[in-house]
């Protein structure tokens, strides 16, 4: 695949904002709060609307209009003085092959967060939050829910700020099995010292905790992957996965003969 630099419109737009239908265009109240309030975008100025599946058009930012009056007399949420118009034809971009993903051990919450946000930058597929033998922190039910609901916002903001068209998937937690049970073996490598080059063979890649994997997980994958020579933070492995893995889709790096 050829070096595919980002589109010079949507690069120049202010923001990236994901919308249900392109032509409709209508904000949720937290996206228009987001433009209105916290960017302070002046009206005309370029943003572009996505539908999250690799289609997006500039569309004119309009606002703020006088508050709509509610039948008590109160003005309605400050998010309806805000809306977006049709300012250019609709653009349409293929889906980058192979599809990356990159799962990482559950580490502290800003950890994990941070991880989250620079991966989806990166441009990665699919992000998941591994429970591995040895993960410290474990979340209980109600709290991994909590966790990934916030992911998952993490998720949007990050993909919206890098102008990222396809707004990547992240998925529940799982155990090194469950992402056995759903992908081939051979797509699948662990991040572990001593293993070979990183490569696209391997579009999958496991980042385990700081302990380690346990013998019993280094047994269920045969391939393994070196992210270098020292003992990473979950969050700096995750980070050197997506930047190697991404790197090699885009040719911006060449594999190693």
């Amino acid at each position: 695949m050829a070096p595919c630099a980002p589109d010079a419109k949507l690069r120049a737009a202010a923001t990236l904002v994901f919308v249900e239908d392109l032509d409709s265009l209508s904000l949720c109240e937290d996206d228009a709060h987001h433009l209105g309030e916290v960017l302070r975008l002046r009206p005309g100025e370029a943003v572009a609307a996505g539908d999250g599946a690799g289609s997006w058009r500039i569309c004119s930012f309009t606002g703020p209009k006088a508050p709509v009056r509610g039948r008590a007399g109160g003005s309605i949420a400050k998010a309806s003085r805000f809306g977006l118009e049709v300012a250019g034809p609709v653009h349409h971009m293929e889906r980058p092959l192979p599809i990356l993903e990159v799962g990482f051990s559950w580490a502290k919450a800003e950890r994990t967060e941070w991880a989250v946000a620079k991966l989806v930058e990166l441009g990665l597929d699919f992000l998941t939050p591994l429970m591995t033998d040895r993960t410290v922190v474990r979340p209980d039910r109600d709290g991994a829910t909590r966790r990934e609901a916030r992911l998952r916002k993490i998720v949007r903001e990050a993909a919206m700020q890098s102008r990222r068209p396809f707004l990547p998937e992240i998925g529940t937690s799982q155990s090194v099995d469950a992402v056995l049970g759903r992908s081939p073996a051979s797509n699948i490598a662990l991040a572990e010292p001593g293993g070979s080059p990183i490569s696209l063979q391997t579009p999958i890649v496991l980042v385990g905790p700081e302990g380690g994997w346990s013998p019993r997980e280094l047994a269920l994958v045969d391939n393994k992957v070196s992210l270098g020579d020292g003992v990473l933070r979950v969050e700096t492995a995750a980070m050197a996965a997506g930047v190697l893995l991404t790197a090699l889709r885009s040719v911006a790096m060449t594999p190693p003969r």
